[in-house]
């Protein structure tokens, strides 16, 4: 079970609550936050007296390449990280996936800790144990599960993060209020503002709920074999297809608002669709240039939870009353992509 913490100041006060006693840890973070947060992370671990050497990755995507990974791999090597050291991944959802991803196979599995500083990460990612890298041609193709021993979100790390990113990772929490619970969707709509501002104790609210609820999705199924998981997808399946279109000039939460949009289109009339319709509408919308419906549509098939090459979509039946199905055919989500702006 992964020991959950969220609030502001938590970074420094890391080292306290690994309550390790061998005080031997890697650092892994990337490019971008190497020099600030990364800086302040290493310094909090020397301070209490542990080793922890940093590991950079590249920015963005190219983190999470098998040749990223073997570099760390190789790091992992040379500076002697054992089985109960951990691996701490301190940045957003692509050092999380690829630093998981080592952790998961690095001598058979070794602690694993998130640290995200990302509101998509610190709602959605960090906790789950689904780690991954990406081939040219899939998202998240090659990857484990592997539980983090811990997810430390320092909402205090989102002050600064650039206003993209931040209205990107709003999705992640405003899918956990459209899919699974109404009360949060509705009182996501109230403290809007409250967000908007990055107000500390409105930001440790959405994104503890948002843990909450997908903690108790992952107990459930926790490999995604029985399918109950799947419902946290709502708006991935044609969101991973957009991204990878894009070549993921497209955040992944732009994706996944698109995403939503296109499954709400598809579900047809919806009570409370003017709350639906708000909160999407307060979403960031990705820039379409380039993409064709088709090609989207063609990327459907190598979607991780296509079955026999048909996709499988999440949508709605009302305000967190989900709905998997396979039924959905092309002239459909030709359509809907169409009413989105997208060409043929």
């Amino acid at each position: 079970m992964t020991d959950v913490y969220v609030g502001s100041g938590l970074l420094e006060r890391l080292p306290s609550i690994l309550r390790s006693k061998r005080r031997r840890a890697t650092l892994v973070t990337d490019s971008a936050l190497a020099g600030t947060l990364g800086r302040r992370l290493a310094a909090a671990f020397r301070k209490a007296g542990w080793e922890a050497p940093l590991f950079v990755l590249p920015r963005g995507e190219t983190a999470k390449s098998l040749a990223s990974v073997a570099r760390l791999w190789d790091f992992l090597l040379k500076t002697g990280h054992e089985r109960r050291d951990p691996v701490v991944a301190l940045g957003g959802g692509t050092v999380g996936d690829a630093a998981g991803f080592a952790a998961a196979t690095w001598m058979r599995g070794v602690p694993l800790v998130q640290v995200p500083t990302t509101l998509l990460a610190q709602a959605d990612s960090c906790l789950g144990g689904k780690t991954a890298v990406n081939l040219p041609g899939a998202k998240n193709a090659v990857g484990a599960f592997h539980q983090p021993d811990a997810a430390v979100a320092d909402v205090g790390t989102l002050k600064t993060l650039p206003e993209r990113d931040y209205r990107s990772g709003l999705a992640e929490v405003v899918k956990y209020g459209l899919v699974l619970d109404a009360a949060f969707a509705r009182e996501l709509d109230r403290r809007w503002g409250l967000l908007e501002r990055r107000e500390s104790a409105a930001l440790s609210w959405a994104v503890g709920r948002s843990l909450r609820l997908k903690a108790g999705i992952v107990a459930e199924d926790e490999r995604d074999f029985s399918g109950r998981r799947e419902l946290l997808n709502f708006g991935h399946t044609l969101g991973h297809a957009l991204e990878s279109a894009s070549d993921y000039r497209v955040r992944h939460g732009e994706a996944v608002a698109f995403g939503m949009r296109a499954a709400v289109l598809l579900s047809g009339p919806l009570k409370e669709a003017a709350l639906i319709e708000r909160l999407l509408d307060r979403l960031p919308f990705p820039s379409l240039a380039g993409i064709r419906g088709k090609a989207l549509f063609r990327l459907l098939a190598r979607d991780k939870k296509a079955r026999g090459g048909v996709p499988v979509f999440v949508l709605l039946q009302g305000l967190a009353r989900p709905l998997r199905t396979q039924t959905v055919d092309e002239r459909q989500v030709l359509a809907v992509l169409a009413a989105l702006g997208v060409k043929p």
